[in-house]
């Protein structure tokens, strides 16, 4: 498998880059980087993990907790090449994430 690699973005600023490890459809399984950034939209996408992953959760909070994430306009931008990717749900826990798309 080739080297693939994005960085997410929030705007014009790197939060982090994403390294990708293996693939487990649809989800791509990467190992993450931080950025000094990434403290500005790492407790929002800590909340929308937070609210999937729940045993308790409910319809509402997941939905708010997407708003949360949507309202950041995050980007992945791959580093090699010219692939922008806007629409994807994503998770970090640590020096891993999961997206798709």
């Amino acid at each position: 498998m080739t080297d693939r690699s994005w960085r997410l973005m929030q705007g014009d600023t790197h939060v982090g880059t994403l390294l990708l490890d293996h693939i487990d459809q649809p989800w791509l399984h990467c190992r993450f980087t931080a950025t000094a950034a990434w403290d500005s939209v790492r407790p929002v996408l800590a909340a929308w993990t937070q609210a999937v992953e729940s045993d308790d959760s409910n319809e509402l909070a997941v939905d708010e907790a997407l708003e949360a994430v949507d309202a950041l306009q995050l980007a992945l931008v791959a580093v090699a090449g010219s692939e922008r990717i806007d629409d994807f749900l994503i998770h970090v826990e640590g020096d891993t994430a999961r997206f798709r798309y």
